[in-house]
């Protein structure tokens, strides 16, 4: 008789779970393309920004395009974190907040070129940005918290990769 294992990632014994359930990341695909839209690289199921390489992959017609996941998911309007900022204190301090959110992405991108802010919209005192990771909303949620203070919530969907990050102060 066997018992059930107790490794993390292990659904049934000598089978692994899906490493990604995101359904734009591809699987399999080309050993070296880049994205025609944004120009990120795609080599060897990794993703990463090299301008200069960029450059010479375009010279070379063996070497395969495609849209990544990041332009994908902005065509198709489809984000993966949802982070919405609210209170009285965001108004007083929303260029302060707007930069730090600005600087997070561009550090975070460094990191991981498909996180990406997707959009931002404001309505009264309420903020909402989307971003194309669950992971990048997270991050832009805990850096305002640790900046700024605040009430941070997360609320994380089953079945689908996406978070709703909620920060809320008031003076």
């Amino acid at each position: 008789m066997t018992q059930p294992s107790r490794k993390r990632g292990v659904e049934e014994k000598g089978q692994r779970t899906a490493r990604s359930t995101d359904v734009y990341m591809s699987g399999d695909g080309m050993e070296v393309c880049y994205c025609t839209k944004c120009g990120v690289i795609n080599r060897q199921k990794r993703w990463f920004m090299d301008p200069l390489e960029l450059a010479k992959l375009k010279e070379d017609p063996s070497v395969g395009t495609i849209v990544c996941p990041a332009c994908q998911k902005m065509q198709d309007k489809v984000p993966g974190g949802f982070l919405t900022l609210s209170g009285s204190y965001l108004t007083k301090h929303e260029t302060e907040i707007l930069e730090l959110i600005k600087n997070t992405e561009a550090k975070s991108r460094g990191k991981n070129p498909l996180g990406r802010i997707m959009e931002i919209t404001q309505e009264g005192n309420v903020l909402t940005l989307l971003t194309t990771l669950d992971k990048l909303a997270e991050k832009l949620g805990k850096e305002i918290y640790k900046a700024h203070s605040g009430e941070l919530n997360h609320q994380w969907s089953h079945g689908e990769s996406s978070v709703r990050v909620n920060w809320k102060r008031d003076l």
